[in-house]
């Protein structure tokens, strides 16, 4: 070959090896992409643990959101049932409370009455003993001067 071949092929060797020497891939830089896709793997499995720990709390059976709010939903309709049911009752209870009220209203007066009757009679009583006292002595008077009379 020629010297002015082998200089070429020289010059294109030098220059190959000036840019691998250059170059940043052969020079460490697999070796610090290695290890970023290992830190990413790393960050990776964390993530993927995370998130299986929130579909766990989100699809436990026993425990998981999704039970806890069919169960809330379940309980919930059956407090609108037990709602619905006693509505009425409440009502009517209302309606006796305030029967109730007008009745010991009445029930008052009726007790005051009951008082006054008890009252009059005892005054009737009283009454009635001092008619037949003045009506004994009148009798007695009366007997007395009828006596005088027929005595004279």
């Amino acid at each position: 070959m020629s010297e002015e071949i082998l200089k070429k092929l020289l010059y294109k060797v030098d220059k190959m090896e000036c840019k691998i020497a250059s170059a940043a891939s052969l020079n460490g830089g697999f070796d610090k992409l290695l290890s970023e896709v290992e830190h990413i793997k790393e960050s990776q499995a964390e993530v993927l643990q995370g998130l299986r720990g929130i579909k766990k709390s989100l699809y436990e059976p026993d425990s998981g959101l999704f039970s806890r709010v069919k169960e809330l939903e379940s309980e919930s309709a059956r407090r609108w049932e037990y709602i619905v049911e006693t509505k009425p009752v409440v009502g009517q209870h209302q309606e006796l409370l305030h029967w109730r009220k007008e009745a010991q209203k009445d029930l008052d007066e009726v007790e005051d009455l009951r008082v006054e009757m008890a009252k009059l009679q005892d005054w009737k009583d009283g009454m009635s003993k001092v008619m037949w006292l003045i009506g004994t002595a009148a009798a007695g008077m009366w007997v007395k001067h009828f006596m005088d009379m027929l005595m004279k």
